[in-house]
């Protein structure tokens, strides 16, 4: 059970070791965090902020799914309305992190810029500026001629483009383990190569997590699992609709300037970052591995899926036999290990039609290598909104999960309202909307953007 693996499928400058040595799993601790993506890091290092004793296992290593492998953008632009008072508290708590933390997480304020190609994109940008001005404020709509003083590198026409000047980026893996080592400092135990596969309830409330390696005693449970959080809810009579998509990300060698803000349009995203090297990746166009799960939730997703289906490439394969070896052969105890390293292949076609339309649409020509590519599982839900709650059927747990491919800003505000529902506060009223029972209720809306 190592502090922290070296992962290759994200810049290699930005990984480090946790601590040497090994990490024994607790007995009792006040509050146990299952994931150790950016949002279960920051909850763990909040949480022992607050004075709490906190043991958070990771089935993998920490930063080694969603949260080390995505954009690093950090942006309340064209954020959900509902989710957007959750992005504007993050984003007051990003430039402060480095000092906060006590190490870098490659925090920088370039700004977020989305180009409109056409005039029913700039029209729908328009709307939503005049209706989240009230909240926000920041974001204003910037004329073509305007597009193209802010970034002179772009060689197509732009219709125009919504721009947020105090939106940023981070370093995924670096901001993720500086929350973790920062936690481990603050008294938290991380414990990884570590999956939980249960979560214990007796009298109404939570009294611990099992794990491969052993159970941990504990009346708070922060369910913080990402696209396995569902498989830790669901015996517990909380239904979660979860879907997982694959997406594919690519790392560029070095180039001049093209976009110092973060980047999207033409049906792309690019985040250049300080060394001239850009991540890059198609937008809005994943990959779904047909698996059990994926059945479970489909009516959830079906007409999601009606609607923006050229985004979506339905495969059978290999996740669908493993899926099925898991449930048919390894024990529940052993399941937790079984996924672990899982096999998630970038797809080359799509990495490679995006490294031509980076070309097209920045005029790079020959000058752009690919360095690397990799991919995510990114747990979405139908309304592409995370939940974050403290479910009033089973006292002591927190979920915190479903962030739809857009968790990684929002990281830091979700730690800090996690302790504060681990302290038995009130949820502060920016969480109603995110609250689980939606989906019960039927009270959830149609997603703000394709998934």
């Amino acid at each position: 059970m190592s502090l922290l693996s070296l992962t290759a499928h994200v810049p290699d400058d930005v990984l480090a070791q946790l601590a040497p040595g090994r990490a024994a799993l607790p007995d009792r601790v006040d509050a146990v965090v299952v994931g150790g993506g950016i949002v279960g890091c920051a909850s763990a290092y909040y949480l022992a902020r607050a004075g709490l004793s906190v043991a958070l296992v990771e089935r993998d290593a920490v930063s080694s799914q969603q949260s080390g492998r995505n954009w690093g953008f950090v942006r309340t632009q064209y954020r959900d309305p509902l989710e957007l008072p959750l992005a504007i508290e993050a984003l007051t708590i990003w430039p402060d992190l480095e000092a906060e933390l006590g190490e870098p997480v490659g925090w920088r304020r370039t700004g977020c810029v989305f180009v409109a190609e056409t005039e029913a994109e700039n029209d729908t940008f328009e709307r939503w500026v005049e209706k989240t001005r009230s909240v926000s404020g920041q974001a204003r709509m910037l004329s073509s001629r305007q597009t193209k003083a802010l970034m002179p590198a772009l060689s197509k026409p732009a219709k125009g483009a919504l721009f947020t000047e105090t939106d940023g980026q981070a370093e995924p893996a670096m901001a993720t383990t500086a929350f973790a080592r920062a936690a481990i400092r603050a008294g938290a135990q991380i414990v990884e190569n570590c999956g939980a596969f249960a979560v214990e309830r007796a009298a109404g409330g939570v009294t611990g997590v099992l794990t491969e390696h052993g159970r941990i005693a504990s009346n708070i449970v922060v369910c913080a699992a990402g696209a396995q959080s569902h498989r830790l809810l669901a015996p517990l009579g909380l239904g979660l609709p979860q879907q997982t998509v694959r997406s594919t990300v690519s790392l560029t060698a070095p180039l001049p300037p093209l976009s110092d803000p973060c980047f999207c349009g033409y049906g792309i995203g690019l985040r250049q970052r300080a060394d001239g090297s850009c991540i890059i990746a198609a937008d809005s166009c994943s990959d779904i591995d047909i698996t059990l799960d994926s059945m479970r939730a489909m009516r959830f997703f079906l007409p999601e899926f009606m609607r923006h289906r050229s985004g979506f490439s339905l495969r059978l394969g290999r996740p669908f036999l493993d899926d099925l070896h898991q449930r048919l052969v390894v024990p529940p105890s052993e399941r937790a290990a079984a996924g672990r390293r899982p096999w998630i292949p970038a797809n080359r076609d799509r990495a490679d039609r995006t490294r031509e339309a980076v070309q097209d649409i920045f005029g790079t020509d020959d000058r752009l290598t690919i360095v690397k590519s990799w991919a995510g599982l990114i747990d979405v839900l139908p309304d592409a909104l995370p939940v974050l709650d403290a479910p009033d059927a089973l006292s002591g747990l927190i979920v915190a999960t479903g962030f739809s491919g857009h968790g990684f800003g929002l990281g830091p505000a979700v730690g800090r309202h996690v302790a504060r529902l681990a302290k038995g506060e009130k949820p502060d009223a920016i969480l109603t909307p995110l609250r689980l029972e939606r989906f019960t209720r039927g009270t959830y809306a149609r997603a703000h953007a394709p998934l």
